[in-house]
């Protein structure tokens, strides 16, 4: 019989994983679905609102911190886009231009905001809503319960993802529908995203956990017909993650995959298997999925490969981007443009005679971006946070391997993909990547509640009537 009871349970433990299935589905683009975000955006919020009045017994270690650092990066974002006077940020680089397109148009304003576009400013902020609703409701859920959903869960939606991107090469032409998004990468396996680049992401951070689920059935393997499903799933996913990767043709996938991979071997190999030779062959599993996955897309028709990757430095590449991207830093670094203007100010700065159809969205050096962005006081707030999530990675991995630890190593590599690829491209202004990343950076922080020991039984000091004397 189903009870409420029941109901209450199970909806808590899927509640995060059905959040992140919903940041997926609206989420896989920085520049598109600006409704369907915002939507999501909204919900973060009630879903932030609920979690703080109706339970905030969960709110406390490292939680705390991760709450700290929110509300000041809260209070960073509001104070850009809060109206100050004009003789407070006219000095400001850049508000000269700003004021005198104004004075063109007939306006004399007294008040002008910190954020170039406060608008874009204020979107901004509210995308910060959803990494950080990902996060407190993992926190707020039993970690036993939401953990138990999620280490299945985050290797199915990157199957899934690695899966449409598949179905999107080999069938693309026929059902364009299967690409989410207009301003996408036709012909290439992009998943729920628009950029093959953000998939490869998605779907490296989606890796580990498939290592912890096999490192666990290694560990516990008896050969049950459940286990036999256990590991025909894991191999599945683990098979559809790499060859999605590969076929995704990112030079930063590509790169990422290498320490991925060993990470997800030492997390793998970690602690004893219960039979040698069952290790060995569950060793020897790895390379020959690497070595098939490989096969299949590099001599595939349909699966460029490698092909993708473009190493030019012309003005929009990388290279060029990040040479202009540097001498806004020189000019901003003060106070910032305000955040989501990077893409307005980038076109005073970029060299007219190289401009052409394409425009430049995004720094791709995420940490560059937010500089421009944010100024001094964001890059502070930016390397406090990753000297605390750096502590926290280190302090997990120099204990003792346990069995609760497996899962939270898992979670603390996936949050290394975006903190790495960040250097090379912007894949946390995507919301799917943005929730999935503050899901892992709670699975990987928040500790799991100790279980009370349980009472030792009394010793044996004789017949029962003894016993009771005793006790009396």
């Amino acid at each position: 019989m189903i009870t409420a009871g029941f109901l209450r349970r199970n909806s808590a433990r899927g509640a995060a994983i059905l959040f992140l299935a919903g940041a997926l589905m609206v989420g896989g683009a920085s520049l598109e679905g600006e409704l369907a975000q915002a939507t999501f955006f909204a919900a973060s919020g009630l879903v932030l609102a609920g979690l703080f009045a109706l339970s905030p017994g969960w709110i406390r270690g490292p939680v705390i911190s991760v709450l700290l650092f929110s509300l000041a990066l809260g209070a960073l974002l509001v104070a850009q886009i809060i109206p100050l006077d004009v003789a407070l940020t006219g000095a400001l680089p850049g508000r000269d231009a700003a004021r005198a397109s104004l004075a063109a148009l007939g306006f004399a304003p007294r008040q002008m905001t910190l954020s170039l576009a406060p608008e874009a400013s204020l979107a901004g902020l509210l995308a910060f809503l959803a990494p950080l609703a990902g996060f407190c409701l993992v926190a707020a859920i039993r970690w036993r319960r939401s953990a138990g959903v999620l280490k299945w869960g985050i290797p199915a939606l990157g199957a899934a993802s690695a899966l449409l991107g598949l179905a999107q090469v080999l069938l693309g032409k026929a059902y364009p529908e299967l690409y989410f998004y207009d301003f996408t990468t036709r012909g290439l396996p992009v998943g729920v995203f628009s950029n093959p680049n953000h998939q490869a992401s998605f779907l490296l951070m989606c890796l580990p956990f498939v290592a912890a689920l096999a490192a666990q059935l290694r560990r516990d393997w008896e050969g049950s017909d459940v286990q036999s499903a256990q590991a025909t799933y894991v191999i599945v996913t683990g098979l559809l993650l790499i060859t999605g990767i590969f076929g995704a043709g990112s030079a930063a996938g590509y790169l990422l995959l290498a320490p991925v991979l060993v990470l997800s071997a030492s997390l793998f190999l970690a602690g004893r298997a219960r039979s040698s030779g069952r290790q060995m062959a569950g060793i020897a599993i790895v390379p020959l999925v690497l070595a098939f996955a490989a096969l299949v897309v590099f001599t595939s028709p349909r699966l460029s490969g490698l092909g993708v990757t473009s190493f030019e430095d012309g003005p929009g590449s990388r290279i060029g981007i990040n040479k202009v991207s540097s001498e806004m830093i020189e000019t901003y670094w003060q106070a910032g443009t305000g955040l989501g203007t990077y893409a307005s100010v980038y076109r005073l700065h970029e060299d007219p005679g190289t401009v052409t159809s394409t425009y430049i969205a995004h720094a791709h050096n995420d940490y560059f971006e937010w500089i421009i962005e944010t100024g001094i006081a964001g890059a502070v707030l930016l390397g406090l946070f990753l000297a605390w999530w750096l502590f926290q990675l280190a302090r997990l991995w120099s204990r003792p391997d346990l069995d609760e630890l497996r899962l939270r190593r898992a979670a603390s590599v996936a949050c290394l993909v975006p903190v790495l690829h960040s250097l090379v491209d912007y894949p946390l202004r995507t919301p799917g990547i943005a929730a999935l990343a503050g899901v892992c950076l709670a699975i990987m922080v928040v500790t799991r509640p100790r279980r009370e020991a349980p009472m030792k039984e009394p010793e044996d000091t004789g017949p029962i009537e003894e016993t009771r004397n005793v006790v009396i």
